[in-house]
């Protein structure tokens, strides 16, 4: 009986550990993805506001050179958002990760390492060398 309640304190410890984590990790998330928007939202007003001056100097000078610094400038600043996606992306990657490894379910494509140093396929609920529940 005493085992009963064990293992039902278990099971009750990591559903509170994985709603709290969860909850935790879609607030994180839904930051960070509002975060991206904003970028990609900024990086397309730049786009538009490269194309239109890139228009207007053509349309008043069409044998004249394009200013150039003023045109990297323009990339420049595209640049440095799109990196700033690229941090948030890898981020949420990572809080993605820690869910899985709270809630014990694996992405489909990573191999599950069992404590005993065995590499077990991808999705295995059991180790194949010592036949341990993965979590």
């Amino acid at each position: 009986m005493a085992d009963f309640f064990g293992k039902m304190k278990d099971t009750l410890n990591k559903g509170v550990a994985t709603v709290s984590t969860g909850s935790k990790t879609m607030i994180e998330k839904s930051k960070m993805n509002s975060c991206i928007k904003t970028l990609e939202d900024e990086i397309k007003q730049l786009s538009e506001i490269m194309g239109m001056k890139l228009y207007n100097y053509c349309a008043s000078n069409p044998d004249g050179d394009i200013p150039r610094a003023e045109f990297v400038s323009f990339c420049a600043e595209i640049s440095g958002r799109n990196e700033q996606i690229k941090q948030y992306r890898a981020k949420i990657a990572e809080l993605e990760a820690e869910m899985n490894q709270v809630t014990g379910t694996a992405a489909s494509n990573v191999p599950v390492t069992c404590t005993c140093g065995q590499v077990n396929s991808p999705g295995a609920k059991f180790c194949a060398k010592c036949g341990k529940q993965l979590f």
